[in-house]
């Protein structure tokens, strides 16, 4: 029975109810089917109907849209285009700004230095390179290592002993006292005195003093009718490259030579003078020794027996008797010849310039017969691996890079000033890019930072390996920066190819020193040394890259003053971790100044598309050190009508391009630079796309600089040394010398040299001229 209700007065109750089949959800979605293929068809039909309409709707939607994004884009520069294209993540000011916040958060080359002084570290020790490469990886790098297997020399032992008559008077102990600023800190591994390279033998005779061992030294006892023959050559430190002074000795004669340490040389700093020798104060202790390499690697730096090539496992070797001493030398303390020089006194003559040796009146000799000095020196010579540690940071531009190093071998335990102060730099610096790293940054070029090894024998591990990559460091390498003795003093002292010269004075500029919010490194510099910047010679690792492969270099540090500073006791063990915290830098400020200043100036080259080189210094030093060699080359060689009209041609070029054309093509650098920086609307592409030729066409010769003044024949008698503008002068070693090859075969009286220098010099500055020529 159903039970109903009045519609208007209660609702539906409850009765059976059979729902109708066009109420099923079947139904219902069926035509909802049904409803929307109709629609569809109803739409394709109008659609169809309006087609045109419909697409000219879809089209001016699309042009709409695109007309009013268009119309609102921000004008941009190519240079950040260039980043956005490559999802660069950093611009240049934040990357310089987060780079010199990551430094000045900590500082931690203090522990650096006193972990690479922990205990003895010739080339090829594993404690070293393990320490460096855990750092570079605790950073987030991954470092590799490239071995090469050289040639070298590690002690056995060697002896100093006075003979009268043949009865024994002095046996020198050949190590520096056993003294430290703490009970906790004494010398534990003591390291004889020994000469890289040097010959084994045992020589005994007279012997003579040489002053240093110089050319005209040697002049000057001939002059005096001092027989250098058969002698033992007693020789002090202070006129170059050691290997040149054993040299010199050998070519007079010598059986042997002792190079000793003269703390008159050292300056205003000496006990004579009332200041306390190390560890108590600034002065040098009169028992250090310095040790170091006879090879003349102002000639041929590398291992000797690879001339060339690099060094690695079973590689042929050549005869090395050209390349080190035939006669045995080794280093001695001042305290420890003085027993053996003052014997000399009264004998031959007296040099005119004295030192503080204690007793000796500064004469030549030889010692009366009878009295003889025996140099005994016993060397073990090995084929050894040696590791460089290499970080890279891949850039943008893959196929160009800058590289900084640093070695890390020394010659005893200490080696704080050198290289250790350089090896704490070279982290530091890594872990300024690090924090770049973790940002997402990635650098414009590539930057490679690498730690050699064997530097100390003679550039071992940075020349084999500019030797193994050869071809690719020419194509590729914008320049390298060099860390060595980083921090030994508190003058600021920048030698660098002069291309580079504005380059690091902008980042001077852009540099706190010691953090000073009042005091940039270029005030510090201008005030200390009125912006010096030298040129480079020897001695270093920069040496196969200027030298040998024409990329600029640049050699960082803060050396010596000699007026102010403590003494630096080089390649002897007081070159200690406690030496450059008491007296050199104690907060190690210094340290982090410099961490900063180079990374700058890395920065300043990866970072910019522009190369920042300048043309105009680099043409006027050439033009200055020729001008000086002008008058000279029609003394030598007068009335010779080739080699003067040679002569003028090149004054011609120089005078062009000190005067037009490179002032011009660095003018069309800046503005190149000014315009990449500009900001254009997004109509004026063609404008990028022109600015973009440009750049790119300005770089290419600014890498290319010099390379042009690469020789393959190189200087005559140094063939690794190409460079026809830099070399290291061939007298001294360490200091450079500009224009080296025409300068040699002016003092060489060399007609067909000095002929082929200036032909040399023509063509390589004409073809300079081409290159710059706007």
């Amino acid at each position: 029975m159903n039970t109903t209700f009045d519609e208007e007065s209660q609702p539906l109750v409850t009765r059976p109810v059979t729902r109708r089949r066009d109420n099923s959800v079947a139904s219902f979605l069926a035509r909802g089917r049904s409803n929307t293929i109709n629609s569809l068809r109803s739409g394709y039909e109008t659609v169809k109907k309006h087609k045109n309409e419909f697409w000219l709707l879809i089209i001016g939607s699309l042009m709409l849209y695109l007309g009013f994004t268009l119309a609102f884009l921000p004008r941009t520069s190519l240079s950040r285009d260039f980043r956005r294209l490559y999802f660069g993540k950093l611009t240049k000011s934040e990357a310089f700004r987060i780079y010199i916040e990551s430094l000045m958060k900590e500082n931690k080359c203090s522990t650096h230095v006193e972990q690479y002084t922990s205990h003895k570290h010739w080339a090829g020790d594993r404690f070293v390179l393990d320490y460096t490469v855990s750092e570079l990886s605790k950073l987030g790098f991954t470092p590799r290592l490239e071995k090469y297997h050289v040639w070298l020399n590690e002690p056995v032992y060697t002896e100093v002993t006075l003979w009268d008559n043949g009865n024994l008077k002095y046996n020198a102990s050949m190590v520096e006292d056993d003294i430290s600023i703490s009970d906790e800190n004494t010398l534990t591994e003591k390291v004889m005195a020994f000469h890289g390279y040097s010959a084994n033998g045992t020589a005994q005779s007279q012997y003579i003093y040489s002053n240093y061992g110089t050319l005209e030294d040697y002049e000057q006892l001939r002059l005096n009718n001092i027989d250098t023959r058969g002698k033992i050559h007693i020789i002090r430190y202070g006129s170059g490259v050691r290997g040149i002074s054993v040299k010199n000795a050998e070519d007079n004669g010598a059986l042997g030579v002792i190079l000793f340490t003269d703390s008159f040389d050292d300056g205003l700093i000496t006990e004579k003078n009332g200041y306390k020798p190390f560890p108590h104060g600034p002065a040098r202790h009169e028992s250090s020794i310095e040790r170091g390499s006879v090879l003349i690697f102002s000639d041929s730096p590398g291992d000797p027996s690879t001339p060339g090539y690099a060094s690695k496992k079973g590689s042929g070797r050549k005869n090395t008797s050209d390349a080190v001493p035939s006669i045995p030398s080794v280093p001695m303390s001042e305290r420890e010849i003085a027993p053996i020089l003052h014997r000399l006194n009264g004998k031959g003559f007296e040099w005119k310039n004295k030192g503080n040796v204690k007793g000796f009146d500064y004469f030549s000799g030889p010692s009366e017969p009878g009295i003889e000095c025996k140099v005994s020196n016993h060397q073990n010579y090995l084929i050894k691996e040696i590791s460089n540690v290499i970080v890279e940071i891949p850039g943008i531009l893959k196929q160009q890079e800058v590289i900084i190093g640093n070695h890390r071998d020394a010659w005893t335990t200490g080696g704080a000033g050198q290289p250790g102060s350089g090896s704490a730099i070279l982290l530091e610096i890594a872990r300024g890019f690090s924090a770049l790293h973790e940002k997402g940054w990635k650098p414009l070029r590539t930057i490679k930072l690498i730690s050699w090894d064997g530097e100390e024998q003679g550039m071992l591990g940075s020349t084999e390996y500019g030797e193994d990559h050869r071809d690719s460091l020419q194509r590729g390498t914008i320049a390298y920066f060099n860390l060595d003795g980083g921090v030994t003093g508190s003058k600021l002292n920048v030698k660098a190819n002069p291309l580079l010269n504005e380059l690091l004075v902008l980042s001077s500029k852009r540099t706190l020193f010691k953090e000073d919010p009042e005091t940039t490194v270029y005030d510090y510099w201008k005030q200390s040394s009125n912006v010096s910047l030298e040129i480079l010679g020897a001695g270093s690792d920069f040496t196969v890259f200027q030298n040998n492969l024409g990329i600029p270099s640049i050699d960082f540090s803060f050396e010596r003053d000699p007026k102010t500073d403590a003494v630096l006791p080089f390649h002897s063990s007081y070159d200690s971790y406690e030496w450059i915290q008491k007296f050199v830098d104690p907060d190690f400020s210094l340290h982090s100044t410099m961490a900063a200043f180079v990374g700058m100036s890395i920065l300043s080259l990866t970072e910019n598309e522009l190369v920042g080189f300048k043309t105009h210094e680099y043409m006027v030093e050439i033009s200055k050190y020729f001008k000086t060699m002008y008058n000279d080359i029609s003394v030598v060689f007068p009335h010779d009508t080739l080699i003067d009209t040679l002569r003028k041609n090149l004054a011609d070029l120089l005078e062009l391009l000190t005067t037009h054309t490179s002032i011009d093509f660095d003018a069309m650098v800046d503005n190149i630079k000014q315009q990449t920086e500009q900001d254009y609307p997004w109509w004026k592409w063609n404008k990028k796309l022109e600015i973009l030729t440009r750049l790119i066409s300005a770089n290419s010769k600014l890498r290319k600089l010099d390379r042009y003044f690469i020789t393959e024949r190189g200087i005559k008698g140094r063939p690794f040394m190409k460079h026809s503008i830099f070399a290291p002068n061939r007298v001294t070693g360490y200091q450079g010398d500009v224009l080296p090859g025409l300068h040699e075969a002016i003092l060489s009286k060399d007609r067909q040299e000095c002929i082929f220098w200036l032909e040399t010099l023509i063509t390589q500055l004409d073809k300079v001229v081409s290159l710059l020529t706007i």
